[in-house]
């Protein structure tokens, strides 16, 4: 349960488009292996003292055993060492040759995947260049604000009067000018525009919802509501306004609270809040560094 302002409520395929980004291009190069033998020598010698102790060691065995037998081992095992170390000798410039060319190709091989990896990262770039996403996502912005209707009887905040203007106004008309001072200042800000006087019929429960002021986006036909609200126990009246945002957000709408106290105490921080939702959604990315002397809205409980 939500228990502070600013309350903010986004309808789900909104939330996945703000993630979304262009398809990446394939990437389906292996790797090359590295080769997995070692560096050809003239001779192994490491090899050779390992045959030669081996050698020793069953010699000296056998011999405990049968010495005849042991002397034959001894001759017969030095005879094979020494032919181990000729041909190891003689094959050396085969077995040199036959890894350079294994290691040429392996370069080669690699060089063709690093020429191919760094096309690959030039093309995911452009492929995810923060203006192609952007455009990426408003692409589908439009396609779905496309089925929210226009509003007969809005009145933009620049054709309104200024409630404050009226001599000795009441508590209500000081409350719907603070409202209206709020939204010319945001307004200034902002591509789309500011409305006041937007009615919908809420069909579920028979109520005409009216917010103290929604914003429209020409370009994606965005739609937000900006409520004031005062806190209230009326179980009644909290079932009312949840049945209410549950239909909006389906319908494509997005709502943001803001508490009666933060609009009349912290207005600019309430802009701010606004604008990091433009930004956060990628609906407008210019309109939150205009705010950056300004502290964030600090949240009140509900």
């Amino acid at each position: 349960m939500m228990r502070q302002f600013p309350i903010i409520l986004i309808p789900p395929e909104v939330q996945r488009i703000a993630q979304s980004k262009p398809d990446a291009p394939k990437f389906d190069v292996e790797l090359p292996s590295v080769p997995a033998f070692r560096q050809p020598r003239p001779i192994h010698i490491q090899e050779a003292l390992g045959l030669t102790c081996g050698l020793v060691i069953v010699v000296a065995l056998v011999t405990a055993i049968a010495k005849e037998l042991g002397i034959i081992l001894l001759l017969v095992g030095t005879v094979a060492i020494i032919v181990r170390v000729k041909y190891q000798f003689q094959t050396y410039k085969k077995r040199e040759k036959r890894h350079q060319d294994t290691l040429q190709r392996y370069l080669a091989k690699f060089e063709a995947y690093s020429h191919q990896e760094i096309r690959y990262q030039r093309e995911l770039a452009i492929a995810h260049a923060p203006d192609r996403i952007l455009e990426f996502r408003h692409r589908q912005y439009r396609d779905f604000f496309a089925k929210m209707p226009d509003y007969d009887g809005a009145q933009s905040l620049k054709t309104g009067s200024n409630p404050l203007g009226k001599i000795e106004p009441t508590d209500a008309q000081e409350t719907e000018g603070v409202i209206y001072y709020f939204g010319v200042t945001l307004q200034q800000y902002l591509r789309g525009t500011l409305y006041q006087g937007i009615k919908l019929l809420i069909p579920s429960i028979d109520y005409d919802w009216s917010p103290a002021l929604v914003y429209i986006d020409p370009e994606i036909n965005l739609h937000i509501a900006i409520e004031i609200t005062v806190p209230s126990d009326n179980a009644a009246i909290m079932m009312r306004d949840d049945l209410a945002e549950r239909f909006l957000v389906d319908s494509g709408w997005l709502i943001i609270k803001f508490s009666q106290e933060q609009i009349f105490q912290s207005s600019m921080q309430c802009c701010k809040e606004f604008a990091k939702l433009l930004d956060r959604l990628s609906f407008d990315h210019n309109v939150l560094p205009q705010f950056a002397d300004i502290s964030d809205l600090v949240p009140a409980k509900r």
